[in-house]
């Protein structure tokens, strides 16, 4: 995996770390402690310059939200994720958004809001786990349109 940025906040505190997964061809968030909407907005943003700038290049199907280690609900974020984001997202290529579900139940239920308007523009797959995640990547890699 390679990492491509760490996003902080205005404190110095990392909440994210973006990384290109090569061999299986995803990008993925990895989300730590806390946040504001506003600065998932600007981490999820970070996510859609690389997908223009280089994920369509290797036609990145797959973004994924590792929400584990997240303890903070988001939910105030989903209508402009689902609404301005995801078809900015498809728009430049990408097709499913996965999101492996953190134990906090705010985070989770955030991910659940989110499985739940996402459909039709951007659909996305709730997981347990990474490899839960990279299984379903390798059974729908074949994805095109």
């Amino acid at each position: 995996m390679n990492e491509l940025a760490s996003i902080e906040n205005e404190e110095g505190d990392v909440y994210a770390i973006m990384s290109y997964e090569p061999s299986r061809n995803y990008l993925i968030m990895k989300w730590i402690g806390f946040c504001t909407d506003e600065e998932l907005m600007t981490a999820t943003l970070k996510m859609l310059e690389w997908q223009q700038s280089e994920g369509w290049r290797h036609v990145c199907q797959f973004h994924v939200h590792d929400t584990k280690e997240f303890g903070v609900a988001w939910s105030g974020a989903i209508d402009w994720i689902v609404n301005e984001y995801f078809p900015q997202l498809h728009k430049a290529g990408v097709r499913y958004n996965i999101s492996i579900l953190s134990p906090d139940l705010f985070s989770k239920l955030s991910s659940e809001a989110l499985f739940e308007k996402s459909e039709p523009v951007l659909p996305t797959k709730l997981c347990e786990t990474l490899s839960e995640a990279e299984r379903f990547i390798d059974e729908h890699h074949h994805i095109t349109g």
